[in-house]
């Protein structure tokens, strides 16, 4: 088996395409000579993907209302599966005091229970060497003071992965986690912007910088690839430093 690191011919599922990290893989995938088909949260993101991706490989759903049947779909389009790439998610930044059910759950729904349909519906169209990626966070390795509901669902995540590699390796199915630390996303604009918040961000991460979001679709990459072949019920930390402090 070559153990080479790109995603070249592969075929590949990815989520979160529109913006961030996902759309970072989907780029790169694109880039290595991978057939994608990916997942828009609306109409107006799956026309701006429309101008990377053929339509027919554009998929839109709202991950609120679930999943079930959408990797499935992807598969039928690109005529069979070697990868999945989770990274839709969610952040919701408030105390667990201001966490009602109704705000809890939508966090769980889009950042837990989507991404166990997909990965579900996935494992039994992935082949030997196939591999799903699930897009966790270090905050589900430390915890976050004002982000109950996203802590959870991606410590959840991380539980996740490793029971479904164990459950997929009697077939050469591999299972990973990603667990990126602050990036430079739209997901942590807000953060960003505040230069009090972004001031103790910054002193939190040893290298002194946030991430990137390619350096993140880099790591999920590898994952994917065959060069990862002997990784599978990893939590792969790409934080920075911050869980080594």
């Amino acid at each position: 088996m070559s153990l080479r690191s790109d995603l070249t011919g592969m075929r590949l599922f990815v989520t979160g395409a529109g913006s961030g990290i996902g759309h970072a893989l989907l780029r790169l995938a694109l880039a290595d000579g991978a057939a994608v088909a990916c997942l828009a949260r609306d109409e107006v993101e799956a026309q701006r993907l429309q101008a990377l991706v053929a339509p027919e490989r554009v998929l839109v759903a709202d991950l609120r209302h679930g999943a079930s049947g959408l990797v499935r779909e992807a598969a039928a389009r690109l005529g069979g599966l070697d990868g999945v790439a989770l990274a839709a998610g969610l952040f919701d930044h408030r105390a667990s005091s201001e966490t009602d059910r109704e705000a809890w759950q939508t966090v769980l729904d889009v950042n837990l229970t989507a991404s166990f349909e997909m990965a579900r519906d996935a494992l039994p169209l992935l082949g030997s060497g196939g591999s799903i990626v699930l897009v966790s966070s270090q905050i589900g390795l430390v915890g976050h003071p004002r982000a109950a509901a996203y802590t959870a669902s991606k410590a959840a995540l991380n539980g996740l992965a490793k029971s479904l590699a164990l459950e997929a390796a009697p077939r050469g199915v591999r299972v990973n986690a990603v667990a990126p630390g602050p990036i430079a996303t739209p997901m942590t604009a807000l953060a960003r912007s505040d230069a009090a918040r972004a001031e103790r961000l910054l002193a939190s991460i040893p290298l002194g910088r946030f991430g990137t979001a390619e350096e993140i679709a880099h790591t999920i990459r590898f994952l994917l690839s065959p060069a990862a072949g002997f990784i599978t019920g990893a939590i792969v930390v790409a934080d920075g430093g911050v869980t080594a402090a």
